[in-house]
């Protein structure tokens, strides 16, 4: 009797899991604002495969183009380097933030708590009182003017590595004089007079576009599908951008080598990681 309840049990839970999974819709947001609906079949290191709910197709996304999926159950299934990035843009920083239900709430600090299967975010609203609500329920926070230092740090890091990029380049076509042109990079050198100057004006002209285009706001969770962000919120990655390149100059030389493309790791969808929604 024993045995057949087991039996009986493990049937149920089979089922049961069956029905959830099928169920399941994956809601994927794009940088732009936009949104698509459907089951997601797998990731691979650059790419979604869904069946679009819309056309009733199969379909695949590039993830430089995806902000984050979660599923009607509310839980994360993705996050992209874009979306934490925004995160570390607004976290330990006061601001406002407005709900997809136009709730405004005016907040000291904020930290984010972006667990798979329940993102909240808590916002310190005094000294001895916090509000924590579900990160799906965020429509955009605005920072304070605080958030000017993240325009300082492009100008000074965007003129400098120029400057720096310039002299590497003098250096390499003129080995002979390689004191002479790191000479310039120190106090009394030519460069360094240059970069006195440009490092300020570069870090205004960051602040005045920061400002002008309202980069204090980050957009989070759309409200309408079809309906864009005010801004595209991708971050560029020098180093996803790299290792990207490095495998398609990989895959390219293993093609011509083989001759059998769909052989090449992470070449097709079917050769693509399995991930299935909670």
């Amino acid at each position: 009797m024993k045995h057949y309840f087991h039996i009986l049990l493990l049937t149920f839970v089979f089922l049961y899991d069956t029905h959830m999974f099928a169920d399941v819709t994956h809601v994927i947001v794009y940088t732009n604002g936009l949104t698509d609906m459907g089951l997601v079949d797998s990731l691979s290191s650059d790419s979604v495969y869904f069946h679009d709910i819309d056309i009733k197709k199969h379909r695949a996304e590039s993830l430089k183009k995806v902000y984050f999926i979660y599923n009607n159950f509310q839980k994360l299934f993705y996050i992209s380097y874009s979306l934490r990035k925004q995160i570390e843009l607004t976290e330990q920083r006061g601001g406002i933030l407005i709900t997809k239900n136009d709730d405004t709430l005016p907040f000291a600090n904020i930290h984010f708590e972006m667990k798979m299967d329940k993102p909240k975010v808590f916002l310190s609203i005094s000294s001895d009182s916090v509000f924590s609500l579900n990160f799906l329920d965020i429509k955009e926070i605005k920072s304070d003017i605080t958030m000017v230092e993240n325009s300082i740090r492009k100008g000074f890091l965007s003129t400098t590595g120029i400057f720096l990029a310039g002299t590497v380049a003098e250096i390499l076509m003129d080995v002979n004089n390689i004191s002479s042109q790191i000479g310039d990079l120190l106090p009394g050198g030519k460069t360094y007079q240059s970069m006195n100057i440009t490092v300020p004006l570069s870090t205004i002209g960051w602040m005045v576009y920061d400002l002008g285009n309202d980069n204090r706001t980050q957009f989070f969770c759309p409200v309408e599908r079809d309906q864009h962000f005010p801004r595209n919120m991708f971050v560029f990655s020098m180093k996803i951008w790299t290792k990207n390149v490095w495998k398609n100059v990989k895959r390219s030389v293993l093609k011509q080598l083989l001759g059998t493309p769909d052989q090449i790791n992470g070449a097709t969808a079917k050769g693509a990681e399995k991930i299935h929604s909670e």
